[in-house]
């Protein structure tokens, strides 16, 4: 088999023959068909680069367009926060909450929040402040002689010093649980209010009752006047707090206000604050959980009171 190509020439000069193996013709059209395909990728890329830059450019365009935005978002929102460091100022020297000196605004917004808010609801429904206009107290929480019995025995409250049929208001949120004369106690004309979290609140040797079994008081409301019923040597009001039917001085709880919020924590000790207030703040949004109203047992079981 010939695999050569015969190519004859002639001109004026002569005949000019040349030969060529034929595998050159492959190659030579091998190589315009690579050229060829070459070219078409090359106009393929070229188009797809020009594409894809369009998109960059457009893409460019929204970004600056966004970041515009964002400096001038920015700039709001520092102009908000300085507005907010400003207020934030008045309602911590309102309250006169100590901050440390160059303390996070996060952190100072959480402590305003709890002392603000939290602490609010916290003074509403645990007792606090005086259930009568304070002069003073004829017989302290404690061990002493019973003025009548002459027995030694725990006070489980303080007497109040009041003149007869002075106004008595709910120390804190509550249930009347118990609202009439009881005389097992000795306490004569007796209220006692359910507040929240295991808390009750005691009125003894009342005068008058302006409260039913059952009625939700809020603190502030007027619910009974002083008096001299049951045991009584004079005119007082006996006040009780109990955390889970246990007493705890009242005293603390009588004295205690906003500005010395943290005070009580330190003086009374019979209630798991930390937990209780935890338990607390999370119900802040919620309406007031009052607890139900135990039977009278409750009372005859405790006779002493």
């Amino acid at each position: 088999m010939d695999h050569k190509i015969n190519i004859t020439i002639e001109d004026a000069k002569g005949v000019k023959e040349f030969t060529f193996h034929k595998r050159v013709k492959h190659f030579a059209l091998y190589s315009a068909i690579s050229v060829i395909v070459l070219l078409i990728v090359s106009v393929i890329v070229v188009f797809q680069l020009t594409k894809e830059l369009g998109n960059i450019e457009a893409k460019k365009s929204m970004l600056e367009a966004q970041n515009t935005l964002l400096e001038t978002t920015i700039i709001n929102k520092e102009r908000e926060l300085t507005q907010l460091d400003e207020r934030l100022v008045q309602i911590e020297e309102m309250i006169g909450m100590e901050v440390e000196e160059d303390a996070p605004l996060s952190e100072r917004v959480d402590v305003a929040q709890l002392t603000s808010k939290q602490r609010s609801f916290i003074f509403e429904i645990i007792p606090n402040g005086s259930p009568i206009e304070y002069h003073g107290i004829t017989s302290r929480f404690g061990h002493r002689n019973h003025p009548l019995t002459g027995r030694r025995e725990l006070h489980k409250g303080s007497d109040m010093k009041a003149k007869i049929f002075t106004e008595v208001y709910a120390t804190a949120n509550g249930v009347v649980e118990y609202a009439g004369y009881h005389r097992k106690s000795g306490f004569g004309r007796l209220i006692i209010l359910n507040n929240s979290y295991g808390f009750r609140t005691y009125f003894a040797h009342l005068g008058k009752i302006n409260v039913k079994h059952g009625q939700v008081v809020q603190k502030g409301d007027l619910i009974a006047l002083t008096g001299n019923s049951g045991r009584s040597n004079g005119p007082h009001l006996h006040y009780e707090i109990r955390f889970m039917h246990r007493a705890v001085n009242p005293f603390w709880f009588i004295k205690w206000t906003m500005n010395n919020y943290e005070e009580i924590f330190k003086k009374e000790k019979h209630v798991p604050w930390e937990p209780l207030l935890g338990l607390i703040a999370g119900w802040i949004d919620v309406e007031l959980p009052v607890g139900r109203s135990e039977t009278n047992s409750t009372i005859e079981n405790n006779s002493t009171l």
